[in-house]
Protein backbone atom coordinates (compact mmCIF):
# COMPACT_ATOMS: atom_id res chain seq x y z
CA UNK A 1 0.00 0.00 0.00
CA UNK A 2 0.85 3.73 -0.64
CA UNK A 3 1.43 4.49 3.17
CA UNK A 4 4.03 1.86 2.79
CA UNK A 5 5.91 2.88 0.23
CA UNK A 6 6.34 6.08 1.83
CA UNK A 7 8.13 4.42 5.07
CA UNK A 8 9.63 2.51 2.94
CA UNK A 9 11.44 5.35 0.96
CA UNK A 10 12.04 7.16 4.19
CA UNK A 11 13.54 4.91 5.88
CA UNK A 12 15.97 4.34 3.08
CA UNK A 13 16.70 7.75 2.74
CA UNK A 14 16.65 8.42 6.47
CA UNK A 15 17.34 5.86 8.23
CA UNK A 16 18.31 2.59 6.49
CA UNK A 17 19.73 0.78 9.46
CA UNK A 18 15.79 0.25 10.18
CA UNK A 19 15.26 -1.78 7.10
CA UNK A 20 16.92 -4.73 7.82
CA UNK A 21 14.91 -5.14 11.15
CA UNK A 22 11.57 -5.15 9.97
CA UNK A 23 9.98 -8.19 9.13
CA UNK A 24 11.00 -10.43 6.10
CA UNK A 25 7.15 -11.33 5.38
CA UNK A 26 6.65 -7.48 5.51
CA UNK A 27 9.06 -6.67 3.25
CA UNK A 28 8.47 -9.32 0.72
CA UNK A 29 4.77 -8.33 0.50
CA UNK A 30 5.60 -4.78 -0.15
CA UNK A 31 8.55 -5.27 -2.76
CA UNK A 32 6.13 -7.00 -5.05
CA UNK A 33 3.60 -4.21 -4.35
CA UNK A 34 6.24 -1.65 -5.48
CA UNK A 35 7.18 -3.61 -8.51
CA UNK A 36 3.74 -4.46 -9.45
CA UNK A 37 3.11 -0.61 -9.83
CA UNK A 38 6.12 0.40 -10.89
CA UNK A 39 7.67 2.19 -8.02
CA UNK A 40 11.37 1.19 -8.82
CA UNK A 41 13.30 3.91 -6.98
CA UNK A 42 11.73 3.20 -4.05
CA UNK A 43 12.53 -0.75 -4.62
CA UNK A 44 16.06 0.32 -5.91
CA UNK A 45 16.54 1.85 -2.46
CA UNK A 46 15.28 -0.61 -0.55
CA UNK A 47 17.87 -3.18 -2.17
CA UNK A 48 20.91 -1.56 -1.61
CA UNK A 49 20.17 -2.56 2.37
CA UNK A 50 18.00 -5.33 2.12
CA UNK A 51 18.72 -7.69 -0.77
CA UNK A 52 14.69 -8.07 -2.18
CA UNK A 53 15.18 -7.94 -5.41
CA UNK A 54 16.46 -12.23 -4.93
CA UNK A 55 12.79 -12.59 -4.09
CA UNK A 56 11.10 -11.54 -6.87
CA UNK A 57 9.78 -13.68 -9.29
CA UNK A 58 11.92 -13.15 -12.10
CA UNK A 59 8.85 -13.39 -14.39
CA UNK A 60 7.67 -10.68 -12.47
CA UNK A 61 10.99 -8.50 -12.61
CA UNK A 62 11.26 -9.09 -16.91
CA UNK A 63 7.66 -7.71 -17.18
CA UNK A 64 8.34 -4.55 -14.86
CA UNK A 65 11.79 -4.05 -16.99
CA UNK A 66 9.51 -4.21 -20.31
CA UNK A 67 7.08 -1.58 -18.95
CA UNK A 68 9.71 0.55 -18.08
CA UNK A 69 12.05 -0.01 -21.70
CA UNK A 70 8.35 0.56 -23.19
CA UNK A 71 7.85 3.86 -21.54
CA UNK A 72 11.31 4.96 -21.45
CA UNK A 73 12.02 5.38 -17.89
CA UNK A 74 15.50 4.63 -17.93
CA UNK A 75 16.95 4.77 -14.56
CA UNK A 76 14.11 1.74 -13.73
CA UNK A 77 14.76 -0.25 -17.19
CA UNK A 78 18.95 -0.57 -16.19
CA UNK A 79 18.26 -1.38 -12.80
CA UNK A 80 15.84 -4.00 -13.28
CA UNK A 81 18.04 -5.20 -16.19
CA UNK A 82 20.74 -6.03 -14.20
CA UNK A 83 18.78 -8.40 -12.00
CA UNK A 84 17.54 -10.48 -15.11
CA UNK A 85 19.35 -13.82 -16.06
CA UNK A 86 20.37 -13.66 -19.99
CA UNK A 87 17.26 -15.53 -20.81
CA UNK A 88 14.18 -13.26 -19.80
CA UNK A 89 15.77 -9.57 -21.18
CA UNK A 90 14.89 -7.94 -23.91
CA UNK A 91 16.09 -8.53 -27.02
CA UNK A 92 18.23 -6.10 -28.95
CA UNK A 93 15.23 -5.51 -31.62
CA UNK A 94 13.68 -3.99 -28.88
CA UNK A 95 16.19 -2.11 -27.45
CA UNK A 96 16.64 -0.68 -30.59
CA UNK A 97 12.85 0.56 -30.95
CA UNK A 98 13.19 2.25 -27.37
CA UNK A 99 16.18 3.98 -28.08
CA UNK A 100 15.05 5.22 -31.02
CA UNK A 101 12.23 6.85 -29.12
CA UNK A 102 14.62 7.89 -27.27
CA UNK A 103 16.33 9.78 -30.06
CA UNK A 104 13.16 11.12 -31.43
CA UNK A 105 12.72 13.27 -27.60
CA UNK A 106 16.07 13.86 -27.32
CA UNK A 107 17.22 11.78 -24.66
CA UNK A 108 20.75 11.01 -25.85
CA UNK A 109 21.34 10.12 -21.97
CA UNK A 110 19.11 7.89 -21.77
CA UNK A 111 20.49 5.75 -25.08
CA UNK A 112 24.23 5.73 -23.58
CA UNK A 113 22.86 4.65 -19.93
CA UNK A 114 20.98 1.97 -22.19
CA UNK A 115 24.31 0.92 -23.81
CA UNK A 116 26.70 0.62 -21.06
CA UNK A 117 23.65 -1.16 -19.03
CA UNK A 118 22.90 -3.91 -21.96
CA UNK A 119 26.29 -3.76 -24.32
CA UNK A 120 23.63 -3.01 -27.57
CA UNK A 121 24.28 -0.59 -29.93
CA UNK A 122 21.32 0.28 -31.59
CA UNK A 123 20.83 0.97 -35.06
CA UNK A 124 19.28 4.17 -35.60
CA UNK A 125 17.90 5.36 -38.86
CA UNK A 126 18.83 8.58 -40.68
CA UNK A 127 15.19 10.24 -39.93
CA UNK A 128 15.32 9.24 -36.02
CA UNK A 129 19.28 11.00 -36.02
CA UNK A 130 18.00 13.84 -37.76
CA UNK A 131 15.10 14.63 -35.66
CA UNK A 132 17.00 13.88 -32.75
CA UNK A 133 19.63 16.54 -34.12
CA UNK A 134 16.92 19.34 -33.69
CA UNK A 135 15.28 18.41 -30.80
CA UNK A 136 18.78 18.52 -28.89
CA UNK A 137 20.05 21.95 -30.90
CA UNK A 138 16.84 23.61 -29.74
CA UNK A 139 17.83 22.74 -25.96
CA UNK A 140 21.60 23.56 -26.66
CA UNK A 141 22.91 20.26 -25.92
CA UNK A 142 25.58 20.43 -28.38
CA UNK A 143 27.43 18.04 -26.79
CA UNK A 144 24.49 15.41 -27.03
CA UNK A 145 24.55 16.06 -30.63
CA UNK A 146 27.92 15.02 -31.55
CA UNK A 147 27.66 11.83 -29.58
CA UNK A 148 24.45 11.17 -31.65
CA UNK A 149 26.35 11.78 -34.62
CA UNK A 150 29.11 9.18 -33.44
CA UNK A 151 26.80 6.48 -32.24
CA UNK A 152 24.68 6.92 -35.64
CA UNK A 153 27.84 7.78 -38.19
CA UNK A 154 24.72 10.66 -39.61
CA UNK A 155 26.36 13.87 -40.62
CA UNK A 156 24.81 16.69 -38.53
CA UNK A 157 21.74 18.77 -40.05
CA UNK A 158 19.35 20.48 -38.35
CA UNK A 159 16.79 22.81 -39.17
CA UNK A 160 17.10 26.78 -38.91
CA UNK A 161 14.18 27.03 -36.46
CA UNK A 162 16.42 24.94 -34.06
CA UNK A 163 19.29 26.60 -34.14
CA UNK A 164 17.46 30.05 -33.36
CA UNK A 165 16.08 28.56 -30.52
CA UNK A 166 19.20 26.96 -28.89
CA UNK A 167 20.84 30.09 -29.35
CA UNK A 168 18.10 31.33 -27.25
CA UNK A 169 18.40 28.58 -24.61
CA UNK A 170 22.44 28.78 -24.40
CA UNK A 171 22.01 32.41 -24.05
CA UNK A 172 19.64 32.55 -21.28
CA UNK A 173 21.82 29.89 -19.66
CA UNK A 174 24.97 31.52 -19.87
CA UNK A 175 26.83 28.85 -21.38
CA UNK A 176 28.86 31.57 -24.00
CA UNK A 177 31.13 28.79 -25.22
CA UNK A 178 28.28 26.33 -27.06
CA UNK A 179 26.83 30.10 -28.14
CA UNK A 180 29.62 30.83 -29.74
CA UNK A 181 30.29 27.36 -31.77
CA UNK A 182 26.19 26.86 -32.16
CA UNK A 183 26.55 30.63 -34.18
CA UNK A 184 29.36 29.71 -36.50
CA UNK A 185 27.74 25.95 -37.12
CA UNK A 186 23.92 27.59 -37.96
CA UNK A 187 25.08 30.34 -39.63
CA UNK A 188 21.47 31.71 -39.51
CA UNK A 189 19.93 34.96 -38.89
CA UNK A 190 18.48 34.85 -35.32
CA UNK A 191 16.84 38.46 -33.96
CA UNK A 192 17.01 38.76 -30.62
CA UNK A 193 14.82 41.09 -28.06
CA UNK A 194 17.22 43.60 -26.41
CA UNK A 195 16.30 42.56 -23.16
CA UNK A 196 17.18 39.12 -23.79
CA UNK A 197 20.76 41.04 -24.43
CA UNK A 198 20.33 43.23 -21.23
CA UNK A 199 19.59 40.15 -18.94
CA UNK A 200 22.66 38.59 -20.72
CA UNK A 201 24.93 41.32 -20.24
CA UNK A 202 23.77 42.04 -16.43
CA UNK A 203 24.64 38.39 -15.57
CA UNK A 204 27.80 38.31 -17.17
CA UNK A 205 28.90 41.68 -15.92
CA UNK A 206 28.26 39.76 -12.41
CA UNK A 207 29.84 36.71 -13.13
CA UNK A 208 32.33 38.05 -14.86
CA UNK A 209 31.70 36.51 -18.10
CA UNK A 210 30.74 39.91 -19.89
CA UNK A 211 34.36 38.85 -22.89
CA UNK A 212 33.00 35.66 -23.27
CA UNK A 213 29.46 36.92 -23.93
CA UNK A 214 30.89 39.37 -26.01
CA UNK A 215 32.78 37.26 -28.28
CA UNK A 216 29.61 35.00 -28.67
CA UNK A 217 27.25 37.79 -29.58
CA UNK A 218 29.64 38.97 -32.10
CA UNK A 219 29.32 35.48 -34.15
CA UNK A 220 25.50 35.67 -34.36
CA UNK A 221 24.29 37.28 -37.11
CA UNK A 222 23.20 40.11 -36.79
CA UNK A 223 25.48 40.78 -34.35
CA UNK A 224 22.81 42.34 -31.67
CA UNK A 225 24.18 45.61 -29.86
CA UNK A 226 21.86 47.31 -27.72
CA UNK A 227 22.12 50.89 -25.55
CA UNK A 228 23.09 51.33 -21.49
CA UNK A 229 26.90 51.43 -22.10
CA UNK A 230 27.52 54.62 -19.14
CA UNK A 231 25.76 52.47 -16.01
CA UNK A 232 27.84 49.21 -17.02
CA UNK A 233 31.09 51.21 -17.53
CA UNK A 234 30.67 52.84 -14.23
CA UNK A 235 30.01 49.98 -12.34
CA UNK A 236 33.61 48.08 -14.43
CA UNK A 237 35.35 51.29 -13.45
CA UNK A 238 33.93 51.91 -9.66
CA UNK A 239 35.07 47.82 -9.31
CA UNK A 240 38.81 48.58 -11.41
CA UNK A 241 37.75 45.81 -13.83
CA UNK A 242 39.32 47.25 -16.57
CA UNK A 243 40.67 44.37 -18.41
CA UNK A 244 36.49 43.98 -19.07
CA UNK A 245 36.45 47.52 -20.90
CA UNK A 246 36.38 46.06 -24.31
CA UNK A 247 33.51 43.96 -24.14
CA UNK A 248 31.55 46.87 -23.71
CA UNK A 249 32.25 48.41 -27.08
CA UNK A 250 31.64 45.16 -29.14
CA UNK A 251 27.89 44.73 -26.70
CA UNK A 252 26.94 48.76 -26.53
CA UNK A 253 25.88 50.77 -29.47
CA UNK A 254 26.24 53.54 -27.73
CA UNK A 255 29.54 52.89 -26.49
CA UNK A 256 31.50 56.38 -25.83
CA UNK A 257 35.15 55.71 -27.49
CA UNK A 258 36.18 59.53 -25.55
CA UNK A 259 35.79 57.57 -22.13
CA UNK A 260 39.13 55.66 -23.16
CA UNK A 261 41.79 58.51 -22.28
CA UNK A 262 45.37 57.86 -21.47
CA UNK A 263 45.26 56.58 -18.19
CA UNK A 264 42.44 54.50 -19.20
CA UNK A 265 44.42 53.76 -22.26
CA UNK A 266 47.49 52.51 -19.50
CA UNK A 267 45.49 50.68 -16.84
CA UNK A 268 44.35 48.53 -20.18
CA UNK A 269 47.93 47.74 -21.16
CA UNK A 270 48.80 46.57 -17.88
CA UNK A 271 45.66 44.76 -16.94
CA UNK A 272 47.84 41.50 -17.65
CA UNK A 273 44.59 40.20 -19.84
CA UNK A 274 45.59 39.33 -23.58
CA UNK A 275 42.26 40.13 -24.95
CA UNK A 276 42.27 43.76 -23.02
CA UNK A 277 46.18 44.36 -24.37
CA UNK A 278 45.18 43.26 -27.61
CA UNK A 279 42.34 45.85 -27.88
CA UNK A 280 44.56 48.37 -26.95
CA UNK A 281 46.88 48.16 -29.34
CA UNK A 282 44.30 47.50 -31.62
CA UNK A 283 42.54 50.92 -31.02
CA UNK A 284 44.80 53.35 -29.27
CA UNK A 285 46.44 55.88 -31.15
CA UNK A 286 49.55 56.78 -28.58
CA UNK A 287 52.21 55.49 -30.31
CA UNK A 288 55.22 56.26 -27.24
CA UNK A 289 52.52 54.24 -25.11
CA UNK A 290 52.42 51.32 -26.87
CA UNK A 291 56.31 51.33 -27.62
CA UNK A 292 56.67 51.60 -24.06
CA UNK A 293 54.29 48.57 -23.62
CA UNK A 294 55.13 46.37 -26.29
CA UNK A 295 57.57 44.04 -24.52
CA UNK A 296 55.01 43.31 -22.23
CA UNK A 297 52.37 42.90 -24.40
CA UNK A 298 54.82 40.06 -26.46
CA UNK A 299 55.35 38.46 -23.47
CA UNK A 300 51.94 38.26 -22.37
CA UNK A 301 51.24 36.85 -26.29
CA UNK A 302 53.80 34.55 -26.26
CA UNK A 303 52.62 33.01 -22.60
CA UNK A 304 48.98 32.94 -23.53
CA UNK A 305 49.44 31.97 -27.24
CA UNK A 306 48.34 34.96 -28.53
CA UNK A 307 49.46 35.28 -32.30
CA UNK A 308 47.32 38.14 -33.16
CA UNK A 309 49.17 40.30 -30.07
CA UNK A 310 52.59 39.64 -31.04
CA UNK A 311 51.78 40.76 -34.37
CA UNK A 312 50.48 44.07 -32.96
CA UNK A 313 53.58 43.81 -30.34
CA UNK A 314 55.61 43.49 -33.16
CA UNK A 315 54.45 45.82 -35.80
CA UNK A 316 52.90 48.92 -33.43
CA UNK A 317 55.65 48.06 -30.86
CA UNK A 318 58.85 48.07 -33.50
CA UNK A 319 59.64 44.70 -31.80
CA UNK A 320 61.46 41.73 -33.81
CA UNK A 321 59.94 38.28 -33.85
CA UNK A 322 62.00 35.93 -32.57
CA UNK A 323 62.95 32.57 -33.85
CA UNK A 324 61.46 30.25 -31.18
CA UNK A 325 58.29 31.68 -30.71
CA UNK A 326 57.85 31.87 -33.85
CA UNK A 327 58.69 27.88 -34.11
CA UNK A 328 56.38 27.27 -30.93
CA UNK A 329 53.36 29.04 -32.20
CA UNK A 330 53.61 27.99 -35.75
CA UNK A 331 52.01 24.65 -35.24
CA UNK A 332 48.88 25.49 -33.88
CA UNK A 333 48.40 28.63 -36.41
CA UNK A 334 49.40 25.95 -39.20
CA UNK A 335 46.26 23.96 -37.58
CA UNK A 336 43.76 26.55 -37.34
CA UNK A 337 44.29 28.10 -41.23
CA UNK A 338 45.82 31.15 -39.71
CA UNK A 339 47.64 32.28 -43.23
CA UNK A 340 48.05 36.03 -41.75
CA UNK A 341 50.33 33.91 -39.24
CA UNK A 342 52.42 31.97 -42.10
CA UNK A 343 52.74 35.42 -43.57
CA UNK A 344 53.71 37.68 -40.85
CA UNK A 345 56.25 34.74 -40.01
CA UNK A 346 57.99 34.76 -43.53
CA UNK A 347 58.14 38.13 -43.33
CA UNK A 348 60.30 38.63 -40.30
CA UNK A 349 62.06 35.96 -40.18
CA UNK A 350 64.61 34.72 -42.32
CA UNK A 351 63.86 30.88 -43.11
CA UNK A 352 60.62 29.54 -41.48
CA UNK A 353 61.28 26.98 -38.63
CA UNK A 354 60.72 23.39 -39.59
CA UNK A 355 57.33 22.28 -39.08
CA UNK A 356 55.17 19.34 -38.17
CA UNK A 357 54.42 17.82 -41.92
CA UNK A 358 50.75 16.59 -40.73
CA UNK A 359 50.21 20.08 -39.69
CA UNK A 360 51.22 21.23 -42.71
CA UNK A 361 49.69 19.13 -44.57
CA UNK A 362 45.93 19.77 -42.82
CA UNK A 363 46.90 23.89 -43.28
CA UNK A 364 47.06 23.45 -46.82
CA UNK A 365 44.21 21.38 -47.08
CA UNK A 366 42.25 24.06 -45.85
CA UNK A 367 44.19 26.89 -48.11
CA UNK A 368 43.01 24.48 -50.50
CA UNK A 369 39.33 24.69 -50.02
CA UNK A 370 39.45 28.75 -49.68
CA UNK A 371 42.54 30.19 -51.19
CA UNK A 372 44.07 27.46 -54.03
CA UNK A 373 46.18 30.15 -55.54
CA UNK A 374 48.20 30.05 -52.07
CA UNK A 375 48.79 26.22 -51.95
CA UNK A 376 52.06 26.39 -54.02
CA UNK A 377 53.79 29.24 -52.38
CA UNK A 378 52.95 27.86 -49.37
CA UNK A 379 54.37 24.97 -49.97
CA UNK A 380 57.43 25.92 -51.17
CA UNK A 381 57.68 28.27 -47.67
CA UNK A 382 56.78 25.23 -45.53
CA UNK A 383 59.32 23.11 -46.82
CA UNK A 384 57.12 20.34 -48.02
CA UNK A 385 55.11 18.81 -50.77
CA UNK A 386 51.44 19.17 -51.46
CA UNK A 387 49.62 16.06 -51.27
CA UNK A 388 46.10 16.34 -51.38
CA UNK A 389 44.38 13.09 -50.66
CA UNK A 390 46.65 13.27 -47.56
CA UNK A 391 45.39 16.60 -46.54
CA UNK A 392 42.28 15.87 -47.19
CA UNK A 393 41.67 13.12 -45.37
CA UNK A 394 43.35 15.11 -42.09
CA UNK A 395 41.27 17.75 -42.86
CA UNK A 396 38.15 15.24 -42.87
CA UNK A 397 39.45 14.20 -39.49
CA UNK A 398 39.83 17.56 -38.15
CA UNK A 399 36.34 18.48 -38.55
CA UNK A 400 34.95 15.63 -37.65
CA UNK A 401 33.93 13.88 -40.57
CA UNK A 402 34.94 10.27 -38.66
CA UNK A 403 33.48 8.68 -42.01
CA UNK A 404 36.28 9.43 -43.95
CA UNK A 405 38.82 8.21 -41.42
CA UNK A 406 37.52 4.91 -41.28
CA UNK A 407 37.09 4.73 -45.28
CA UNK A 408 40.83 5.47 -44.92
CA UNK A 409 43.01 6.38 -47.97
CA UNK A 410 43.24 4.98 -51.38
CA UNK A 411 46.82 4.38 -50.78
CA UNK A 412 47.16 3.52 -47.49
CA UNK A 413 51.09 3.90 -47.93
CA UNK A 414 50.68 7.30 -48.11
CA UNK A 415 50.04 7.74 -44.09
CA UNK A 416 51.10 5.41 -42.10
CA UNK A 417 47.98 6.19 -39.08
CA UNK A 418 45.69 5.87 -42.31
CA UNK A 419 47.75 2.27 -42.92
CA UNK A 420 46.51 1.51 -39.12
CA UNK A 421 42.98 3.05 -39.57
CA UNK A 422 43.27 0.56 -42.35
CA UNK A 423 43.24 -2.78 -40.28
CA UNK A 424 40.93 -1.41 -37.47
CA UNK A 425 38.54 -3.96 -37.40
CA UNK A 426 35.07 -3.16 -38.86
CA UNK A 427 32.42 -1.67 -36.42
CA UNK A 428 30.01 -3.41 -38.41
CA UNK A 429 31.29 -6.99 -37.91
CA UNK A 430 29.54 -8.97 -35.10
CA UNK A 431 32.93 -9.25 -33.36
CA UNK A 432 33.37 -6.04 -32.99
CA UNK A 433 32.53 -4.79 -29.26
CA UNK A 434 29.66 -2.86 -28.69
CA UNK A 435 29.53 0.06 -26.59
CA UNK A 436 30.40 4.18 -26.10
CA UNK A 437 31.69 5.59 -29.71
CA UNK A 438 35.64 5.00 -30.07
CA UNK A 439 36.44 8.38 -28.89
CA UNK A 440 34.44 8.14 -25.30
CA UNK A 441 32.38 10.68 -26.67
CA UNK A 442 29.56 11.32 -23.39
CA UNK A 443 26.12 12.99 -24.31
CA UNK A 444 25.50 14.73 -21.65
Amino acid sequence: MRAYRNLLKQLSEDAPEKLTRLPAEFLAEQTRWLLERDEIYVLEQVNKYVPVMAALSTEAVARAADRALERGVVDDFCFLYAHLPPAWRPDAARIDRACARLARRGNAGGIEQIIGATGVRPALDEETVLRSYNVLVAAGRLGAVDYMRQLSGVPVRFDADAAATGIRALLASGRHGPLRKLARLADVEVSLDAREIHRAVAEAVTDGTLHDLAAALACLRPSPRIEGFTAVFRRLMSEARFAELPALFTVFADADWQTLDARLWHRLLTSGSAPAVRFAFERCDDADLLARQAPDAYALGVTSGDRLLIRLACERGGLPLRTEDARGLLGDALEDGDAPWLDFVAARLTTLPAVDPDRAQLYLARQAAIRPQRVRSDAEALGVPWVPEVGAWLLALAEGRHEVALAGLRDACAHPVAALVAHLPDPDDPAHPAGLPADGAHAS
